[in-house]
């Protein structure tokens, strides 16, 4: 366990070498030495279902079952080998977001309807990428102005949907009327059941792929001289959406978050936010009377 500490310490050390004037940052963030120990854990962990002495100090001999009671043959099922946990704390690291002027250059930008309507939902609805990448035609509920997330065994888009969580969002008009417009003037009579698909060069038809939309933000990138990626804008639609004072169960529900605790992150406020609700309360001029 020692060791494994020093080796903790020693991925976080500055370079070697270096003759230190003032303080230096760690080499490697907190984040990615816990990924680099959980690395190192995993071959513990081997080395302890082989009955290695190697992983004796670091390798646990856990049974199943949780909570207070003990499951079923508790005292002869086979122990299971874990490894002792050793992390380091991290820092959260708040969801980037972008201003609704770079949300509009982002859209206004796009020449294809395809992609004008594919960038158009991620940012009005905070759908994932790989949500959006699942959706089939029978998902589009129009005369309700409503989308249906739904989870698929079959999925050939090969677009993962994180967690497996079924949702109903809420749509705008105007997006059901770009959804109407891509298809028919772009979609036309190709022969697939998913709504984003490879519309010119390779397979048409072709359900898009997470590459294809990673060519698409490279490009936007460039056209608009800033950074984002795709799921920025969904960070945008929470953080805006909790600003205007939704309430989290609601962002929850959108987002399609099976816990409470992933929708907090989204409660960041930024030094402005905080003066909007101080100078409405009237906090700020009662201070300000104070110094007069």
């Amino acid at each position: 366990m020692a060791e494994l500490g020093e080796f903790a310490a020693w991925a976080r050390r500055p370079a070697e070498n270096v003759v230190v004037i003032s303080e230096l940052a760690a080499k490697r963030s907190a984040r990615t030495v816990n990924r680099m120990l959980t690395a190192v854990m995993a071959f513990y962990e081997f080395q302890g279902r082989r009955g290695s002495s190697l992983a004796r100090d670091l390798v646990v001999q856990t049974r199943g079952g949780r909570g207070g009671y003990k499951p079923f043959l508790h005292g002869i099922a086979a122990a299971r080998p874990r490894g002792r946990a050793v992390r380091l704390p991290e820092r959260q690291r708040l969801p980037r977001t972008l201003s609704l002027e770079r949300v509009a250059a982002v859209i206004d930008c796009q020449q294809r309807l395809r992609d004008r309507f594919l960038f158009a939902l991620l940012a009005s609805t905070g759908m994932r990428v790989g949500q959006a990448l699942g959706l089939r035609h029978e998902d589009v509920v129009s005369w309700e102005r409503r989308i249906e997330i739904v989870p698929r065994e079959d999925d050939r888009s090969r677009a993962r949907c994180k967690g497996g969580a079924r949702g109903s969002v809420p749509v705008p008009g105007e997006l059901i009327r770009l959804w109407s417009d891509y298809m028919h003037e772009e979609y036309g009579a190709v022969e697939s059941d998913f709504v984003f698909v490879n519309l010119w060069g390779g397979e048409r038809g072709r359900p898009l792929s997470y590459a294809a939309v990673n060519e698409l933000v490279m490009r936007t990138r460039r056209q608009v001289g800033f950074h984002f990626t795709a799921h920025m804008l969904r960070h945008t639609f929470a953080t805006l959406a909790y600003r205007d004072g939704v309430a989290l169960g609601v962002i929850g529900a959108v987002l399609t978050h099976r816990s409470r605790s992933s929708t907090l992150i989204y409660t960041h406020l930024t030094a402005e936010d905080l003066r909007a609700v101080l100078a409405e309360r009237g906090v700020l001029d009662r201070v300000a009377d104070l110094l007069r």
